[in-house]
């Protein structure tokens, strides 16, 4: 089966160039505010299923008497695909008239927070890759979406981009991209620099959450989206351009 996907304008990777520490804001800060969530959450591409009505896939949560239905968010276009593969496989009806869309995070957001609890209700199935990758360097299972970010080892701080925002990546790949073109050109911090990982859920969880402390860093969290899935929707907006 091949699925349809809705076209969604990307941006390119930003540059990297590490300043060293996290800076702290020095007035305090509330919970991030619905809008400033919807700002950090526009520029992530995430792929839901669904029908011939534009309704999307959806999974039962919560108690058994109080169960609400909410959308299943594929973090990759490959696991979206292969979920619709097995479905067509197995004859399921979920494959009758079923496209795969893509739509920016924020939007899902805006569409169901007032449904939901919060948005770390919504299920979310991330790329397996990733959660293997996450899980060898946590060395534990890592449940959730993974993101990764660089710290320095010594300080014990997370490193920043010149325009003092913390980088959180979908792709480690992404990231160790990044941070071996700074070893290159100063190879003496190569040791200095390592991974942490975290997952999607987590922050969003301390977004919505009321902690001064968090939502310091918080406000300089930058979403990453993969390289890979940018690259993807870039080729379906170069198809549909050509076509026309």
């Amino acid at each position: 089966m091949q699925g349809t996907f809705r076209r969604l304008a990307s941006t390119g990777l930003m540059s990297m160039a590490i300043a060293g520490s996290v800076l702290i804001a020095v007035n305090p800060a509330l919970a991030l505010t619905e809008q400033e969530i919807l700002d950090k959450l526009a520029g992530i591409p995430v792929f839901l299923i669904v029908n011939g009505e534009g309704q999307s896939l959806t999974a039962s949560v919560g108690a058994e008497d109080e169960q609400v239905n909410v959308p299943i968010v594929f973090i990759d276009s490959e696991e979206a695909e292969g979920f619709l593969t097995e479905a067509e496989n197995e004859g399921s009806e979920i494959a009758n008239d079923a496209n795969i869309v893509v739509y920016p995070l924020g939007e899902i957001y805006a569409e169901a927070n007032s449904q939901l609890d919060g948005l770390e209700s919504l299920v979310y199935i991330p790329s397996a890759v990733s959660v293997q990758q996450a899980s060898q360097i946590a060395e534990q299972d890592v449940q959730g979406v993974p993101l990764y970010a660089a710290i320095d080892l010594e300080r014990e701080q997370y490193l920043l981009t010149g325009d003092n925002t913390l980088p959180m990546f979908f792709s480690l790949a992404d990231l160790q991209s990044q941070v071996s073109v700074l070893v290159e050109e100063n190879p003496a911090i190569g040791e200095a620099i390592g991974v942490e990982v975290t997952t999607l859920e987590s922050l969003l969880v301390n977004m919505e959450a009321d902690d001064d402390d968090r939502d310091r860093i918080l406000e300089l969290v930058e979403f990453v989206p993969s390289s890979e899935t940018l690259q993807f929707i870039e080729s379906l907006s170069e198809g549909a351009e050509a076509s026309e």
